[in-house]
């Protein structure tokens, strides 16, 4: 499984013309092996809340968006063992909360993470692409 950004489930289900050429052909060679795509439920609050604050403009109502990102991609849950991961997280991870559970679940899951958060990208705790 690779593991999703928020900003990466955006892009890749509004302007894939967004995401680096990496990301997109490293989302594309999964899709060829049948690897699953995922992205953490904190996602769908952080797009909703987006939208609802006019910060993030959909072609679509939120439902609807939020529909076709769970008909494409998979939900990871936010469990307990990715909860204490996020707030363990050494410094000088962020202290975005959304973010440290995003990381947090591709370090649970033991899987990529496909991001253009520099920051998530150069604190090094989970193996990342973009």
């Amino acid at each position: 499984m690779i593991v999703l950004d928020t900003h990466v489930v955006v892009w890749l289900l509004s302007d894939s013309a967004l995401l680096s050429g990496k990301a997109r052909d490293t989302i594309l060679q999964a899709r060829i092996d049948r690897e699953a795509l995922g992205y953490s439920v904190v996602t769908i609050y952080e797009i909703s809340y987006a939208a609802r604050r006019n910060r993030l403009p959909l072609a679509s109502s939120v439902g609807e968006f939020v529909a076709a990102i769970e008909s494409k991609l998979v939900g990871i849950q936010l469990t307990s063992d990715i909860a204490q991961c996020a707030a363990a997280l050494p410094e000088p991870f962020h202290g975005d909360p959304m973010d440290r559970i995003i990381a947090a679940t591709a370090i649970a899951q033991d899987c990529m993470l496909i991001t253009c958060d520099e920051r998530m990208r150069s604190a090094n705790v989970c193996k990342t692409i973009w």
